[in-house]
């Protein structure tokens, strides 16, 4: 064996060695000091698990739900923001610049379509789906997001027609911030679409506000933990006792 063939022979070595070294990314946690809610969300496996129980709650409600009642008479309204799309990456470069959310930034981030879902969203709206009931998102983005926030659920799986068929978002700038009058309108958008006489039966979201005010005890409300993250959240994890 001459010389350059030696070469190449190592050099081959060096590539096939590279190739098989497993990737070693840092977690997020090494990259910043993140703040308690933001950690728990990015980083612990926790967070996932939990949506996942909830949705799967919600679930076995809207299956008993459509052993009384007929397909295409029966809806569910959910959140969009830490109930069906993940942004806990908007969080994080937030808190990487020392700021907190802004109008203008959020609206950057919704412009880029890179939320995440999750975990449990998709299998519970396609089960839904399957049952015979509808599915209603009704957020606070603007109504200036909402093509890309369509975007954004269609690239990660959820499609208008085939998984949701009404997506009502917050009118700006004077749209008020109470999900209620548009809870009232989804039978009315149905009914517009072919299917009348539609009653919404649950609620999903992260939020005190992401059901009907005021709260009726006659509402099924299934509650997102998004780690405090901002807002009114309707689940708070236990705190540590302090002795």
């Amino acid at each position: 064996m001459n010389a350059w063939t030696l070469v190449k022979a190592s050099l081959a070595a060096i590539a096939l060695t590279a190739c098989a070294t497993p990737s070693t990314t840092p977690p997020v946690q090494s990259d910043i000091a993140l703040s308690e809610g933001v950690d728990w969300v990015a980083n612990n496996p926790e967070w996932g698990e939990k949506a996942g129980e909830v949705f799967a709650l919600a679930t076995d409600y809207v299956a008993e739900v459509a052993a009384s009642r007929e397909a295409g008479t029966w809806a569910v309204a959910l959140d969009i923001d830490e109930t069906v799309l993940n942004n806990v990456e908007y969080q994080i470069r937030r808190e990487r610049i020392g700021e907190t959310y802004t109008p203008e930034s959020w609206h950057e981030w919704t412009s880029e379509k890179s939320a995440t879902l999750v975990p449990g969203a998709k299998p519970f709206i396609e089960r839904v789906n399957e049952l015979g009931g509808h599915v209603a998102l009704v957020t606070n983005r603007a109504d200036t997001e909402q093509l890309w926030t369509e975007e954004n659920l269609a690239s990660v799986g959820l499609e208008r027609n085939e998984d949701f068929r009404v997506l009502l978002t917050r009118a700006q700038p004077k749209g008020a911030s109470d999900k209620t009058p548009r809870f009232d309108v989804v039978p009315a958008v149905l009914a517009a679409q072919g299917y009348p006489g539609v009653e919404i039966v649950a609620y999903i979201g992260d939020n005190k506000h992401d059901r009907p005010q005021p709260i009726s005890a006659d509402d099924k409300f299934f509650c997102i933990d998004q780690g405090a993250m901002y807002g009114t959240p309707c689940a708070q994890r236990p705190q540590p006792v302090m002795n």
